[in-house]
C-alpha cells in the first residue's frame, strides 16, 4: 500500500508539472470571458436606460435630434426622437405659434422660422420612411412618417402630393393595421376638401347704444304765495338782567 501511495503521488506530482498549468490556464480564461461578457451586458443596459431616459427629458426639437445621433442603434430611439421633432414642428406650423410658447402668450411663428421648420419637419420625416425596413416593428413609426409628410403637403397648399403620402401610408398600414388604411385612403379622397378657400363673412357692424334722453328737473317757482311765514325774532326784556327775552307779538 506504500508503494501504491507512493506511485499515486507521482503520478499527481508529474501531472501536476505536465498538464496541470494547462488546465489552470483554460479555467483562468474561461473565467475572464465571462466576466468580459457580463461587463458587455451591464453596459449595454446602461445605454439602454440612458437613451430612454434622454429621450423622456428631451422636449425641443434640437435636444430630440441630439438624442437620435447619440443613440442610434439602440432600440427605436432614435427614429421616435425624429418623430417626436418633427411633430413638434408641425405643430408649431399648423397653429402658427413659435415653438415652446402656448395659446394665452404665443409668440406668432415668422416666416423664417416657418420655412426652417418645414424643411426640419420633412427632413426628420423622409429619415424615419428611409430606414423602413418593411417589418411588422416599422409600421407605425413609417405610418406615422408618412402622415406627416402629407399634412406637410397640406401645409404648404400641394394637395397632389399630400394624396400620394397617403396612398403610400395605406398600403403600408395595409397588411397588419387596415384601420390605419381606412383612415388613410379617406384623407385621401377627402385632400381636395382642403384646399377650397373659404370666405368668411364680414362681422357685422357693432350697434351704437342709443341713450335715453335727459330731462332737466323743473325746479319750484317761488312767489308770495308759497313763501314761508317765518316767526319774527324775539326781542330782549329791559328789566331782564338775566338777559331772558319776552317774545313779542308778530
Amino acid at each position: 500500500s506504500d508503494l501504491g501511495e507512493s506511485r499515486g503521488n507521482e503520478y499527481f506530482v508529474n501531472w501536476i508539472k505536465t498538464s496541470g498549468p494547462w488546465y489552470l490556464l483554460a479555467v483562468l480564461v474561461g473565467i475572464a470571458v465571462y466576466m468580459y461578457l457580463v461587463n458587455i451586458q451591464r453596459a449595454e443596459l446602461r445605454a439602454r436606460e440612458q437613451a430612454w431616459f434622454d429621450l423622456s427629458e428631451a422636449s425641443m426639437p434640437a435636444s430630440l435630434e441630439d438624442v437620435a445621433m447619440n443613440h442610434g442603434d439602440i432600440d427605436g430611439i432614435a427614429n421616435l426622437a425624429r418623430l417626436q421633432a418633427a411633430n413638434t414642428y408641425l405643430q408649431a406650423i399648423q397653429s402658427n405659434l413659435a415653438i415652446g410658447s402656448t395659446i394665452d402668450d404665443g409668440t406668432p411663428l415668422s416666416e423664417e422660422d416657418r420655412e426652417k421648420g418645414l424643411q426640419h419637419a420633412k427632413s426628420l420625416y423622409t429619415q424615419v420612411v428611409d430606414t423602413d425596413d418593411g417589418s411588422f416593428g416599422d409600421t407605425i413609426m413609417t405610418v406615422s412618417a408618412l402622415n406627416g409628410l402629407a399634412a406637410l403637403s397640406e401645409s404648404t397648399g400641394d394637395v397632389d402630393q399630400a394624396k400620394k403620402y397617403y396612398e403610400q401610408s395605406a398600403a403600408r398600414s395595409g397588411e397588419w393595421y387596415p384601420f390605419l388604411a381606412e383612415q388613410a385612403n379617406q384623407r385621401a379622397a377627402t385632400a381636395d376638401l382642403y384646399a377650397q378657400e373659404i370666405t368668411l363673412p364680414n362681422p357685422p357692424a357693432p350697434a351704437t347704444p342709443t341713450l335715453p334722453a335727459t330731462t332737466t328737473p323743473e325746479l319750484p317757482t317761488i312767489s308770495g304765495d308759497n313763501i314761508l311765514n317765518l316767526p319774527s325774532p324775539t326781542a330782549p326784556s329791559k328789566g331782564d338782567e338775566g338777559g331772558s327775552a319776552q317774545p313779542v307779538s308778530p
